[in-house]
């Protein structure tokens, strides 16, 4: 256990004792209740899913795994077997792990939900931390999955995980954040990885917490961001998955440690690029948790744009989503907290955000956000939030229709 990870739990357990907290009720916020009926959100935790399973959820990840037209949910989990939801359509979620997928007891970090091996189904790879355990479960068509774990040639310390076809040949590739080294698996075709780090990233050994994949410089080539535990990365792709490290001349100087847990990219101002949100916490001392929001200027170049377009966030961000909650055509803001609940920031359309928290959150509503899910749960074309939490049941926010 690292000792990041051990002032976590510490953080936790002086919170809950020195407030003399219920853990349900502040988990669930209103307890699943729904009093306040102003919100523009409506907390349907207890009617909408699975209340007999509480444990800590590090991520969470929506797809269509049964091909039935919705969107299902699959939770990473520390320490306990992963998770599937099953969606009946209407945003009503029903536990069937146990029957789908093979239950591990691994520390699930991450997932990432998409085709693998290019069938036209939704397969899943989690990566692991402590057990350095990552797996590979392949779809069998009808949302049950297969364990093809042995395929993998890697394993560590991992956080985070996202799948893009790298060097555009068609299959999709694995990108790993890894604390230390991280990691690229090239797809060779029908889910079998070839790992191909040495060739196609740079040899740096960082506490990576999250990574993100964009096109940042406007050549239609996807780069990285990583998101550390110390000083935050910028990859640029030279052509075909190849990258090399170019944050000094891209990334503004901080004074500050900044202890990055998440990578947002959107363009914000809507000027036809990039920009980067770094969700920030500061478990380390002499750390900054003030989120961060870089502006691109153009071909990937950051101008640091927090002070003037950013309400001040201070709460240890764990995850920030970019998604258009008031159908004005800009990216908003939602940002999950681990000691502060869930804010929603409104873009007024050139990327200056406003806290508009009160009118979108239900009253009370303070869960230890891990992650956030922004999806349409429901069918009516609205975002939605579920929310995967610290040692406590998960929560599911729909937005109100009228």
């Amino acid at each position: 256990m690292t000792y990041r990870e051990i002032v976590i739990l510490l953080l936790v357990g002086i919170s809950l004792s020195s407030c003399g907290w219920n853990l349900n009720a502040t988990n669930g916020g209103n307890g699943g209740t729904d009093p306040d009926t102003t919100s523009i959100f409506k907390n349907v935790s207890s009617s909408n899913l699975p209340q007999e399973f509480e444990a800590t959820s590090p991520k969470a990840k929506s797809g269509d795994i049964d091909n039935d037209g919705d969107l299902d949910i699959i939770v990473a989990e520390a320490f306990a077997p992963n998770r599937v939801l099953i969606n009946d359509g209407s945003g009503k979620f029903t536990d069937e792990s146990s029957s789908r997928l093979p239950q591990q007891n691994y520390d699930s970090q991450d997932v990432t939900v998409t085709d693998l091996n290019s069938d036209g189904n939704l397969d899943l790879f989690f990566v692991g931390n402590q057990n350095q355990s990552n797996e590979l479960y392949i779809n069998n068509g009808n949302g049950v999955f297969s364990d093809l774990t042995n395929r993998i040639p890697v394993s560590g310390n991992s956080t985070s995980i996202e799948a893009l076809d790298i060097d555009v040949d068609g299959p999709v590739d694995i990108l790993i954040g890894n604390i230390g080294q991280n990691v690229i698996l090239m797809n060779s075709g029908n889910a079998f990885f070839n790992n191909q780090t040495l060739e196609r990233l740079p040899q740096i050994s960082n506490p990576t917490r999250d990574i993100a994949l964009a096109d940042l410089t406007g050549d239609n080539l996807r780069d990285i961001v990583v998101g550390n535990e110390n000083a935050n990365r910028i990859l640029i792709n030279t052509g075909s998955g190849f990258f090399t490290d170019q944050t000094t001349n891209r990334i503004p100087f901080t004074n500050d440690i900044e202890e990055t847990e998440n990578i947002n990219i959107a363009d914000v101002d809507g000027d036809g690029d990039r920009d980067l949100y770094f969700g920030n916490t500061g478990f380390q001392e002499g750390s900054n948790p003030q989120d961060r929001l870089l502006i691109n200027t153009g071909a990937g170049f950051f101008a640091d744009a927090t002070s003037d377009r950013l309400p001040a966030i201070t709460t240890f961000t764990f995850d920030a989503d970019f998604a258009d909650l008031d159908n004005d055509g800009d990216f908003d803001l939602v940002v999950g907290n681990y000691n502060g609940g869930i804010r929603v920031l409104i873009n007024n359309g050139n990327g200056f955000f406003t806290d508009n928290s009160a009118a979108w959150i239900p009253e009370n509503f303070s869960p230890f956000v891990m992650d956030l899910e922004i999806a349409d749960f429901n069918g009516d074309n609205l975002p939605d939030i579920y929310i995967a939490v610290e040692d406590g049941a998960n929560q599911l926010l729909l937005q109100r229709n009228n």
